[in-house]
């Protein structure tokens, strides 16, 4: 064997060697045309023919979107082959299908859960159906639903957050001491600073204006003034400690590095003290009865 004086690689025809390289000796003529294939190799049938095959294409549809389209039949014979019987016009289709085709399936309904594959029910309704709780009425509403568990009392979250405001209500309610609360005292106690301040901030003389809005869907309205405590302290409910503020103005007192109201204490003194009679009896009774919370 000869090199090649140029690339250095052996050098198996030419005459260097006295090798000469022949046609095919087997399968010489197309299976196709029948024509002498020359130097088109060893394959059955000559370039052409076997690009004409190669070319010619069979009607699909696609099992995702149900188009029809063209695949070249080699490919075809070869997905038959290989035991794909199922076709799709592109890939993108081809993915969501199979995306759908090996979900995991719900375990009650049997649907596909395509991106769920830790869950085994495709919703919470399959959840309880799969339990099979016989439906029963809820102690709220009257409304008869599937339960989630046998423990399952109400049929939905408003029914019982209503059940829970309920026994909240009087004794039932941990923090009950025996209706003498701050919060009821401060409820009872803020009409009397509304009739002292004469129904105006003590600061600006902004007048009382109810505010309407929108309270769960339902209309509603508050004041556009606050009963502020002097001290902070919303157990201390005494009339001397309450005053009435606007918005802005209580804003002011509570932002300000130093109040600029510091006559409010002596305010609330002398406004109490030049009330009528049967108001100081109101205030002197609600002091007696919540005395038990009266700040220290």
């Amino acid at each position: 064997m000869s090199l090649d004086p140029v690339t250095g690689r052996p050098r198996l025809y030419g005459p260097g060697t006295g090798l000469v390289r022949t046609v095919s000796r087997t399968n010489r003529h197309c299976i196709l045309c029948g024509k002498d294939k020359g130097r088109d190799g060893r394959g059955p049938s000559c370039r052409p023919c076997y690009a004409k095959v190669r070319s010619v294409k069979i009607l699909l549809r696609c099992l995702w979107c149900s188009e029809e389209f063209l695949k070249p039949r080699h490919e075809y014979n070869k997905a038959l082959r290989r035991g794909h019987f199922a076709f799709y016009c592109c890939k993108e289709h081809s993915q969501a299908h199979h995306a759908i085709k090996n979900a995991r399936r719900c375990q009650n309904c049997d649907m596909a859960m395509p991106g769920k594959r830790n869950n085994k029910f495709c919703s919470m309704q399959c959840r309880i159906d799969s339990r099979n709780h016989p439906e029963k009425p809820c102690t709220i509403c009257g409304l008869f639903f599937r339960p989630l568990s046998t423990r399952t009392v109400y049929c939905s979250r408003p029914c019982a957050d209503k059940a829970h405001s309920i026994r909240m209500l009087g004794t039932g309610n941990s923090h009950y001491k025996d209706g003498t609360s701050y919060s009821k005292w401060f409820k009872e106690t803020r009409p009397l600073i509304f009739e002292r301040d004469k129904d105006s901030c003590v600061a600006c003389t902004t007048p009382y204006k109810p505010i309407k809005y929108l309270r769960n869907g339902a209309p509603a309205q508050r004041s556009n003034l606050i009963v502020h405590h002097l001290d902070e302290d919303p157990a201390n409910n005494r009339v001397e400690n309450l005053i009435l503020l606007c918005y802005t103005c209580h804003a002011v007192h509570h932002k300000s590095a130093v109040t600029p109201y510091p006559w409010f204490a002596e305010y609330t003194r002398r406004a109490s003290e030049s009330m009528t009679s049967k108001w100081k009896a109101t205030a002197t009774s609600l002091l007696t009865v919540y005395s038990s919370t009266t700040a220290s």
